[in-house]
């Protein structure tokens, strides 16, 4: 089966987005701020030291939901303007092959 993605919700992929980037944000917060601890470092990366662990997932988080908002909104508007949109194909599955897949 083929289906055309014709538009976008722009503030559930803004969210998630958001989300994804807080999780990326923290872990690369806990690696700066091991970093600089390990380090005995005050400054560690970008001056942050300690606090890169809270700063990092707020900035990851903001520019995450920034992101999600322009590119489901760019999306939109150029789906429209092209009278096109991303051509997604599914297989559909019966329960019997599910089942078959399950089992190997």
């Amino acid at each position: 089966m083929l289906f055309k993605l014709s538009k976008i919700s722009v503030m559930p992929l803004a969210k998630i987005l958001c989300i994804l980037h807080a999780v990326v944000g923290l872990i690369l917060g806990l690696i700066v701020t091991l970093g600089s601890l390990l380090n005995q470092d005050s400054e560690g990366l970008w001056g942050l030291g300690a606090w890169a662990i809270l700063v990092l997932p707020l900035v990851n988080a903001v520019l995450g939901f920034v992101t999600g908002f322009f590119l489901a909104s760019a999306y939109n508007i150029i789906s429209q303007w092209l009278d096109q949109g991303i051509e997604l194909e599914f297989e559909h599955l019966d329960a019997v092959s599910l089942k078959n897949q399950k089992n190997n």
